[in-house]
């Protein structure tokens, strides 16, 4: 029985788990709103902030945040979406799937129909694979075990199956596939999966309507999003919100010169105060105070501030976007010549892949950080697509480059990043040429309303290409000294994360995603063996390469059409590297599928 949205149910579910346009994840000292076409933080009703931290507190470090896509097409002419603080159906993106026919097209009714967040409850979760697995165990009574277990109705609206019929993919939200019959069932044990104590679900593009923000032309970009947090004691979890973007170019388009980014509005408190920085070989960028005092519940426009005291807040890139496929194993390098010459890092923390003997696996950290204040004219708000774009590349409103030193603006020296205080010290930024440290307190800037802009690229989407790119949400706040003691203690935390993400194996895989993130609650949880498959080059033209782990070494692996056919198999071998020529598939998208004594990993893709 496939479930492709029987939206019908929604009026039955409980309103603690009912789907809705927005929703707030609650989780741990965070509590963060989320719009289903794409908006971070602020409330559209009455344009106040809704990403409290400590959560109960009153206070919010953030207002806004969303993503920005742009890049030139085969004319070389812009294309661009961009989300600042649109209400839905005044900006560049609209909930719901993309069809995966080359036309990338949507509809008004799909867009409605997607038109929710759907949020996951871990605990539910567990007790439904509990009940299903008492049901096949002798020594367990269902009715002493679990007496008047009913499934949860929520399980039904889990928009895991697509309309293949209407041209959409057959597999959207991820899902345990308890009977490993392809299929979503709840009836027959299937469940919604999600990383962390909880999570949210929905799914975006950007070819929904005219795009009234950036005023730019849609590119056919979908992205399923995939917000997340962790409870427990440790510190930086505890003040972390995880977001996954599973980003998809759906159209027959190759978008060159494409940079992806997360614009944030950090609103620390009060909004017309803070600073901003970024931390090069962390791939972080980050808000601060301008005084010692947030300025208590006397915030311009009511807002509550911090007080003394006040915390950092900055979004981090845990796994950033595939670099282009050049046949090597870029190097993690010493010195900023040989990073150029052979599209190394020169960072550890910058990145991920780089000099680790694999080929092409490489993910970008944070290429450009840029700001801008919120006023018009040069150093002001983009209005015009070609305006975010270059907002994206260090650019300035009125074409001229950011450059080092001061407010970053009329300088000599061309800067990839504002404000880097001494993490760019092999001068990444500056063409390899080492700069003395910059920060907004040592320019003796004056505080202002600040908007920041972290961007991966340049790269490629090729029609078919899907980034996974994961972000993090971290603040911190030091119990002594001024606000740049609390920069220190985010970067610490913002080290603990990406620990973390490493050990659990977040930005494994090639092009594809975990169907399922490992279900793992603590800073210390040991990476899970049955974390992934990986298959590469995606998309192919005729082989495709394929990693197993070690569980799946003597692994059937079949290969599922678009509709869920079988379109070509491989009987069982011991070897956790295959090959498979695909070249006499049609064009289009499908799933790999590897199985072994129950044991069941997808990934996705594309034949061209």
């Amino acid at each position: 029985m496939r479930y492709a949205l029987p939206f019908s149910l929604f009026a039955l579910l409980p309103a603690a788990l009912s789907a809705q346009n927005f929703y707030e994840l609650d989780v741990n000292n965070v509590r963060a709103r989320f719009y289903s076409h794409g908006l971070i933080g602020m409330d559209l009703a009455n344009g106040t902030a809704q990403f409290e931290v400590p959560n109960g507190g009153g206070a919010h470090p953030l207002f806004s945040a969303g993503l920005w896509i742009g890049g030139m097409d085969s004319g070389n002419s812009l294309r661009m979406a961009a989300m600042c603080y649109e209400p839905l159906g005044s900006g560049d993106w609209f909930p719901g799937p993309l069809t995966v026919d080359g036309t990338a097209s949507t509809t008004p009714a799909v867009q409605a129909a997607y038109d929710q967040v759907w949020p996951l409850d871990n605990s539910e979760v567990a007790t439904q694979q509990a009940y299903c697995n008492c049901l096949s165990d002798p020594n367990c009574d269902p009715a002493v075990d679990f007496p008047g277990y009913q499934m949860p109705l929520w399980f039904n609206t889990w928009p895991a199956i697509g309309d293949v019929g209407s041209g959409f993919d057959l597999y959207q939200a991820p899902f345990t596939d308890y009977n490993s019959d392809g299929d979503y069932d709840p009836s027959d044990c299937d469940a919604p999966c999600g990383p962390g104590d909880g999570s949210l679900y929905f799914i975006f593009n950007d070819k929904g309507g005219v795009h009234l923000n950036s005023q730019g032309v849609p590119i056919g970009i979908e992205v399923q999003a995939t917000p997340f947090a962790y409870e427990g004691p440790n510190a930086a979890l505890a003040n972390t919100v995880f977001v996954q973007y599973r980003i998809i170019n759906r159209g027959t388009l190759t978008l060159n010169h494409a940079y992806i980014s997360l614009f944030t509005d950090f609103d620390l408190g009060c909004a017309a105060d803070d600073y901003v920085g970024c931390d090069v070989g962390r791939s972080l960028w980050y808000a601060y105070n301008g005084a010692a005092d947030d300025a208590g519940a006397a915030c311009v426009g009511g807002a509550q501030g911090y007080g003394t005291l006040p915390p950092a807040f900055g979004a981090t890139i845990l796994c950033g976007a595939f670099q282009d496929s050049d046949a090597l194993d870029n190097p993690l390098a010493a010195d900023y010549a040989t990073a150029v010459a052979q599209a190394g890092s020169l960072y550890d923390g910058w990145g991920q892949g780089y000099g680790d003997n694999i080929t092409d696996n490489e993910r970008l950290g944070l290429s450009y950080f840029t700001y801008y204040d919120n006023s018009t004219g040069a150093m002001g708000n983009p209005v015009l697509a070609n305006q975010y774009y270059g907002a994206m590349h260090a650019l300035w409103s009125d074409g001229t480059p950011q450059t080092y030193g001061g407010n970053g603006y009329s300088g000599t020296i061309p800067a990839r990043f504002a404000f880097p205080d001494d993490t760019d010290p092999l001068g990444l930024g500056v063409g390899g040429v080492p700069q003395p440290a910059w920060n907004e307190v040592s320019a003796s800037n004056v505080p202002n309303d600040r908007r920041g802009v972290g961007t991966m690229g340049p790269i490629t989407l090729e029609p078919g290409a899907i980034n996974r790119i994961l972000v993090a949400f971290t603040y911190a706040r030091s119990n002594a000294g001024g606000p740049m003691n609390s920069v220190a203690e985010l970067q610490a935390r913002v080290d603990s994360i990406r620990a973390f993400a490493d050990a659990q194996g977040f930005c494994n895989g090639a092009r594809e995603d975990v169907p399922c993130f490992n279900q793992v609650v603590g800073i210390n949880d040991p990476l899970s063996a049955e974390a992934t498959i990986t298959v590469h080059p995606v998309p192919t033209a005729g082989v495709l390469n394929i990693t197993l782990p070690a569980s799946l070494q003597r692994a059937t692996l079949r290969i599922v059409d678009a509709i869920g056919r079988t379109v070509q198999a491989e009987n069982k071998s011991n070897s956790v590297t295959r090959i498979l020529d695909v070249s006499r598939l049609a064009d289009g998208q499908y799933t790999v599928i590897a199985e072994h004594d129950g044991l069941r990993r997808y990934a996705r893709f594309t034949k061209e």
